[in-house]
């Protein structure tokens, strides 16, 4: 800070006394030299700034009034007489011209924004003081008396000449309006008021109803000290030149027409020909029928879903009008039958590349006119740690096949699909997939067959449900020492009660799954405001409980080896809650939060009551419990022997909250971010040690707490996430030794400092 400052007057002394006539130079025009508010004490001043034109900038400076007076000078004359100017141009800001009429402008602008905010009865008024030590120089203060805010009362008055629309907006007055009780009184409000309100109608069957047709003023004669507002309502309240004759006539839908507009030729992109589109199914997404009142939700929906069958490039409406009917023509362009992909890339570890292929086929009108086929698949050589000895790099194969049928409806029965409700956005999946992993100590397969149905609510509700998902998994040893001694690793910690063998058995594992999803925001790479959670239920094997021995003959013997098929019965439950909140006057910075659980119960007692490894819980890592390595904590306050050893648990408690800050500009956005983190996972079963089942009077003294401080260098298209995170609270120490703060070291240790690096925010 010392070095910049030295620099800086340097550079101002320099300029200075490089110019000759700076001594005797005076102001040519009389100039603002500082503007100033006082009084402000509910909005500050940030605010008041950010929102008034005149009052934004403030004359601020990083050097004189006078000499950057004298710079715009020098500058006017190099321009008069056509002198080129200089290549560096320092300080080019030019000074605020001291009007007197504009000042009055200012006062007038901040009574109106002060009125915005519900401080009716304002007052504003200014000084001006001129600078003895400069001439033609002005500071201008502001001085503000707010008044008391105003709020509304909800005794609010309505004048409609239409008895029916006076009964329809009486109902949305009542449940639906935005203008609550003792809320303060904003005209942003009531501006959103009379847009929800148009909206409303429009749902109605009212088609051309607009909120210019609603007039909503104060009501001073209740409260003449205007502290409680009431407002009054009048339609229609239409200017001279808005008037609308048809505002409140209700319309109903006739007949939809489809048009498709097929491109002739690439050379003659702009020649179309328009040609009739009317198949069943795309007449089952459209969710309005012929004289149903006019609705804008429901003919946004019908486009949405026609657009989510990605059959077409562009969905646009027209309307006739006839009368009281209105006749939409859905206007489509197709997309390409064939979309071929293909992505080559590669990675490296420890300085070994891996290259790797990924290609799709889209195939679209398959079966039908709106379903697609997807083919995938993807090639990698990468290299990875080997398993046991992680100083030994490998390169490895890793094959993935992938088909997929989409088709835009859902498969259920009519009585099922009623209880939904409206909803749209729906899709039936049907897949198979096939895995390969060959690596040094395995050979691993994985094939699966799965159904999903997807389906929204709205644009940020979502539900997702499968009936079939099904995956038989099946390992192969080669015959080398290094198979040799991961085997032998696995059945060591198969005695030290670690399930981590039976991933690499034969297993079916069977599910049937719900997922819930709303979030009150639209993903984005950037920070978003707003609230998400998550809910899902799995039972695994359930078709197994009606089955003897609980399990499927022709299956066991599917892979046609000696080793016992596991079969796997199992519930499960999980939920993700985050939030997210900007703070801060620009609103740059930002409060992130997150909160985490989960419960799995295994209850197949042919499978000694475990559950398949990936179905368990983890925690620790990068998105997780920072100061941890990934999937090394817990259970409880258990103590592993090995920081080798992946820890699995039955109970997951997880939070983070995190504070994320903008710092400087290089290359991108270098923000940085403080966080804490917390949480811990516990078996529901015996463990090798007591100290990592969950129980009631205990979990408590076992959460485990870390921090840290992150950096994310934001690119716009990705983000690089470095954090550096310690451990607090280590549940697996001793009761009096679980504070380990202090021990924090950049070494190894009792609590060496964690670096996670990542792509994105960790939620």
């Amino acid at each position: 800070m010392k070095l910049r400052s030295i620099i800086i007057l340097s550079s101002l002394a320099f300029l200075l006394f490089s110019c000759g006539d700076y001594s005797t130079y005076v102001i040519q025009k009389p100039s603002i030299n500082q503007i100033r508010i006082f009084g402000n004490k509910n909005i500050i001043t940030e605010d008041i700034r950010t929102n008034i034109a005149g009052l934004k900038e403030s004359n601020t400076r990083y050097i004189s009034l006078r000499y950057n007076s004298y710079l715009q000078h020098k500058r006017n004359f190099k321009d008069s007489i056509h002198k080129k100017q200089s290549f560096i141009r320092f300080f080019k800001k030019t000074p605020s011209l001291f009007i007197e009429n504009e000042i009055e402008l200012n006062v007038q602008a901040l009574k109106k924004f002060y009125r915005s905010k519900g401080y009716i009865k304002n007052k504003i008024s200014y000084s001006i003081d001129t600078l003895k030590t400069l001439k033609n120089a002005y500071n201008i203060n502001y001085f503000v008396q707010e008044g008391p805010v105003s709020e509304f009362t909800k005794q609010d008055s309505v004048s409609i000449n239409n008895p029916i629309l006076a009964e329809e907006i009486q109902k949305y007055l009542q449940k639906e309006s935005l203008i609550r009780p003792f809320k303060t009184l904003e005209l942003d409000i009531i501006k959103k008021e009379k847009e929800g309100l148009a909206n409303y109608l429009k749902n109605k069957g009212y088609f051309y109803f607009s909120p210019e047709a609603i007039g909503v003023k104060i009501n001073d004669l209740k409260d003449t000290s205007l502290q409680k507002i009431s407002l009054v309502y009048t339609i229609p309240d239409f200017k001279a030149n808005q008037q609308n004759n048809v505002y409140d006539r209700l319309f109903r839908y006739g007949p939809v027409d489809f048009r498709e507009n097929e491109y002739l030729d690439d050379v003659n992109a702009s020649s179309i020909n328009k040609i009739s589109s009317s198949s069943t199914q795309l007449k089952n997404l459209v969710s309005i029928k012929e004289n149903d009142l006019y609705s804008i939700d429901k003919l946004n929906y019908s486009l949405q879903n026609i657009y989510e069958t990605d059959q077409f490039k562009s969905v646009s409406v027209q309307f006739d009008t006839i009368s009281t009917r209105i006749f939409p023509k859905i206007e489509l362009v197709r997309n390409d039958k064939y979309n071929l992909s293909s992505e080559l890339g590669g990675s490296s570890f420890r300085g070994i590349p891996g290259p790797f292929i990924t290609n799709s086929l889209k195939i679209r009108r398959v079966f039908s006119d709106l379903d697609f086929l997807e083919f995938s698949g993807r090639l990698g050589f990468e290299a990875q740690a080997g398993f046991i000895n992680t100083d030994v790099t490998r390169k490895n194969l890793e094959i993935n096949l992938g088909a997929t049928a989409n088709f835009p409806t859902l498969f259920l029965p009519k009585p099922l699909k009623s209880k939904l409700g409206d909803y749209y956005g729906a899709k039936t999946q049907i897949g198979l997939g096939y895995d390969y992993i060959d690596r040094p100590e395995y050979n691993r397969t994985n094939f699966k067959v799965f159904q999903k149905y997807i389906w929204r609510k709205s644009a940020f509700t979502f539900f997702q449900m499968s009936l079939v998902d099904l995956n038989v998994l099946n390992t192969n040893y080669p015959n080398t020492s290094t198979s040799q001694l991961f085997q032998n690793y696995l059945e060591d910690l198969r005695i030290k009660g670690n399930n981590l063998y039976r991933s690499f058995n034969p297993s079916f594992v069977s599910s049937v799954n719900f997922a819930y999803i709303h979030r009150t925001f639209l993903p984005s790479n950037g920070l978003v405001e707003g609230k998400a959670l998550t809910m899902a239920i799995e039972s695994g094997g359930t078709s197994l409980n009606l089955l003897p021995d609980n399990k499927i003959k022709f299956v066991e013997n599917l892979l046609g080896n000696n080793q016992n098929m596991q079969f796997y019965r199992y519930l499960r439950f999980n939920f993700d809650y985050r939030k997210y909140h900007f703070i801060g006057l620009k609103r740059k910075s930002q409060i992130a939060y997150k909160f985490i659980g989960g419960i799995a119960y295994a209850y197949g007692a042919e499978n000694d009551f475990q559950l398949p490894y990936e179905k368990n819980f983890f925690i620790g890592g990068p998105s997780s419990l920072r100061a941890w390595k990934p999937r090394r904590l817990g259970p409880g306050a258990y103590q592993a022997g090995s920081t080798l050893i992946e820890q699995p648990g039955s109970v997951l408690l997880e939070s983070s909250i995190e504070y994320r800050f903008n710092m400087f500009k290089f290359l991108g956005d270098m923000n940085g971010a403080f966080f804490i983190d917390a949480g811990n996972i516990w078996s529901l079963t015996d463990t090798p040690n007591e100290s990592g089942r969950f129980k009631v009077d205990s979990f408590i003294n076992q959460i485990a707490v870390g921090t840290g401080f992150g950096l994310r260098w934001d690119f716009n298209y990705f983000l690089l996430r470095l954090d550096l995170a310690t451990k607090v609270i280590n549940p697996a120490n001793p009761m009096n030794k679980k504070w380990v703060l202090s021990e924090t070291s950049f070494s190894s240790g009792e609590n060496p400092i964690e670096f996670n690096i990542g792509i994105g925010y960790p939620f």
